[in-house]
């Protein structure tokens, strides 16, 4: 060893000494650090509370709500996406996805748990023909989330899901059986990451906080007035003040009584310390950080602090959750339900959600107003797009042209018609 080196070590600070495992144990806290449940599917489900509950629950009944778009998908346009029959095998099995569960409930439980878990996991239960099994499935079931383990393969990215139900040996299913939807996670390919995790502490901050207030209420409130005096009092002098003060005061008719008090006593009342109202005030901090992290504006929870705006707060707050929220949610289920799902009844099937925004309406029909004065589209393109049947006057497949081109276009059409015969 040189000697540069043995000056080095010997100014190395040496590193603390750790305490003996007994005397550690008494210096650890008596509970688990916030968050600990950050990666246990198990205790994320069992945070579905209070704001939790509330942001999900409005997000997941959104989502919900909304119907998927299947269609073949034959170019980029709009006219070029051929909806599916109400007869395909894919509508019949989104719309009765099992004998036990409804669409609604399919969506529902399934945003539930990317919201909680940041995983959905789907098993598509597969069909068959005598012996033989066919790649469409039969239905579809929600696992939860807890009972899947994802098994890692080096070629196949998945080799298997492995699902241990309660109580019931762990079995295998092959990637095909199973259609995983998840949130990307930057730290793990295979899993999801949620909303939830990100804001473990926080959640962990709000869950003490009620805790503390049902505590607080357990306990009985604190009294209302001290009362100080240097004489020093006996037992039963403190009783008798109380139980006088208790029933000339107490009551909503007596509050307001004056109090008169004699022989050195003082009155003060019993406020909270600076400390004190800054833990109240936290609660809402709290609730506002959930909120912000599941992307849920207040008045889509039910909490109105400005009342005077009325319809007005509430069409921005739905503006901002349908296509701030929701709508991002909806186009990566749909893409994983193309991949995953579509592509089993044909490369060109598709899976999509439609813009959920309220201003689509209001937006179509401007559109429909400046396609008509221009002269873009027929009366027929404007019903198939609202979901009424065409015309079968073929004059509605004609563009709708402003008055001063309309005697001109029948004009040319009217010469048209009349040289038709002789060519």
């Amino acid at each position: 060893m040189s000697l540069l080196t043995r000056v080095l070590k010997s100014l190395r600070p040496a590193p603390p000494k750790s305490p003996p495992p007994r005397v550690a144990a008494v210096f650890a806290p008596p509970y688990p650090a916030a968050g600990w449940w950050h990666d246990d599917p198990a205790e994320q489900l069992r945070n579905y509370r209070s704001w939790v509950y509330a942001a999900v629950n409005a997000i997941a009944q959104e989502a919900a709500r909304q119907r998927p778009f299947l269609y073949r998908n034959t170019g980029q346009a709009e006219h070029e996406m051929a909806a599916l029959p109400h007869t395909h095998p894919l509508c019949r099995l989104i719309d009765r996805p099992n004998p036990w569960l409804t669409p609604w409930e399919l969506w529902y439980l399934t945003v539930v748990y990317l919201e909680l878990t940041g995983n959905a996991f789907w098993y598509a239960a597969p069909r068959t023909a005598g012996d033989a099994r066919l790649a469409a499935p039969g239905e579809l079931w929600v696992i939860p989330t807890p009972w899947v383990r994802i098994v890692p393969d080096r070629h196949e990215y998945v080799k298997a899901y492995q699902v241990a139900a309660p109580g019931v040996p762990a079995e295998e299913f092959g990637p095909d059986e199973i259609i995983h939807l998840k949130y990307p996670n930057p730290l793990d390919p295979h899993y999801g990451l949620s909303p939830l995790q990100a804001n473990a502490l926080t959640v962990d901050a709000n869950t003490e906080l009620l805790k503390s207030r049902y505590q607080t209420f357990l306990a009985g409130s604190r009294p209302g007035v001290v009362l100080q005096t240097e004489q020093t009092l006996t037992d039963q002098t403190v009783a008798r003040l109380e139980d006088k003060l208790t029933a000339k005061f107490s009551g909503r008719d007596n509050w307001h009584r004056p109090l008169v008090l004699e022989q050195g006593l003082k009155a003060s009342p019993w406020t909270l310390t600076p400390a004190e109202m800054d833990f109240l005030n936290s609660s809402r901090m709290t609730r506002d950080e959930i909120l912000a992290v599941f992307r849920v504006p207040p008045p889509i929870t039910g909490v109105v602090e400005n009342m005077g705006l009325g319809a007005d707060i509430w069409f921005g707050a739905r503006v901002m959750f349908c296509e701030g929220t929701i709508q991002p949610k909806l186009d990566l289920i749909g893409q994983s339900l193309t991949r995953d799902l579509g592509r089993r009844y044909g490369q060109d099937v598709a899976v999509s959600f439609p813009d959920c925004s309220p201003r689509n309406l209001d937006q179509r029909r401007k559109d429909d107003e400046l396609d008509a004065k221009l002269g873009l589209r027929t009366f027929n393109e404007i019903r198939k797009a609202r979901g009424l049947d065409p015309f079968p006057d073929p004059r509605f497949d004609r563009p709708i042209l402003p008055a001063e081109l309309r005697d001109t276009a029948g004009e040319r059409r009217t010469a048209d018609d009349a040289d038709g015969p002789s060519r």
